[in-house]
């Protein structure tokens, strides 16, 4: 790879409100991109007293051009953790499981002022699982890191389904690490955990397998959409992801105010879903589903929240599938 050939992705993110640009590349061609931060007194004016219980984080200039960019308050107690300094914890795990790092394909995703990163960090094809399905899933790392304190620092294992971007953080790789930035935060921690979580990938594997061999039933997949579907996530949720299992279509509400469960909602196709087995035939095929519509959350944050939800979900339908 060209050392100064970045890849500017379609991708655009939302973090509370904000656009999320990403980036593709190597570590050291897409770090470029990562600015640092300071924290300062917090204060009116340069001459006036700071705030004894708040602290200032500054975005640092990155060009004798900028000038500094105050990006939020925190408190005394704040422990600020710089994303590059994160990354490197996440890279040194990696190398600790005997995998080389130089070349591994990163995606990393930054607010325009820099204070929230998402980095992806997909591990070698050696690491990718070929399902019965025959769409392949890749192993990457994913890390959320703000230094305003608005946000955990999340660390986690998920899988990448390549023909429909589909993510799926199945549960046994979900060693993470989702600590507050306090006194108490330890970023020495980091390369345990992804050791750990590595450590589970076989067993990801094994509940993939489990999803593959149980089939589902229409009539039980509509009865779980229409109760523990609509409960846990919503009403157009649950009718998109019984349409995708049920057509391969994603659908839109034609009438969302029409009465009648989620499954009987009136509704038009708009976009067929790579990838999607037509009729849903066992868990595994539900699961990529409920991942499409997970993936297409606005908010990163709820996106992740979601994708780590399906296992769960999986399970109750198991039940009575």
């Amino acid at each position: 790879m060209n050392e100064e050939v970045i890849e500017t992705l379609e991708e655009v993110g939302r973090w509370r409100a904000r656009d999320v640009a990403y980036y593709a590349g190597r570590w050291e061609q897409v770090k470029r991109h990562v600015p640092h931060f300071e924290t300062t007194e917090f204060r009116a004016a340069h001459d006036t007293p700071a705030n004894p219980y708040m602290k200032m984080v500054v975005r640092v200039p990155r060009t004798k051009f900028e000038q500094p960019v105050p990006v939020g308050t925190v408190s005394n107690t704040y422990t600020l953790a710089q994303h590059d300094l994160v990354a490197g914890k996440c890279f040194e795990g990696i190398n600790h499981a005997g995998i080389e790092t130089d070349d591994l394909r990163c995606e990393l995703g930054l607010t325009e002022l820099g204070e929230w990163m998402n980095l992806r960090i997909y591990f070698p094809d050696k690491y990718s699982h070929m399902p019965k399905d025959e769409q392949k899933l890749a192993l990457r790392l994913e890390c959320f890191n703000s230094v305003d304190g608005s946000s955990r620092l999340v660390i986690l294992l998920g899988w990448l389904r390549f023909v429909c971007s589909n993510g799926l953080v199945i549960g046994e790789t979900k060693t993470e690490l989702r600590d507050i930035h306090n006194k108490n935060m330890d970023l020495e921690k980091i390369p345990g955990i992804i050791g750990e979580s590595l450590g589970l990938v076989q067993d990801d594997l094994k509940r993939i397998s489990s999803w593959e061999n149980h089939a589902v039933r229409d009539d039980l997949l509509k009865v779980w959409a229409n109760k523990i579907l609509c409960e846990d996530w919503n009403k157009k949720a649950a009718c998109r992801v019984y349409h995708i299992c049920h057509s391969g279509f994603d659908v839109e509400l034609t009438d969302p105010f029409a009465p009648g469960d989620a499954t009987d909602k009136p509704v038009k196709q708009i976009r067929q879903v790579p990838g999607a087995t037509v009729p849903a035939r066992n868990l595994y095929d539900v699961s990529q589903a409920l991942s499409w519509v997970a993936t297409s959350r606005n908010s990163t944050e709820e996106k992740v929240e979601w994708q780590s939800a399906i296992p769960g979900l999986i399970k109750r339908l198991s039940v009575t599938a």
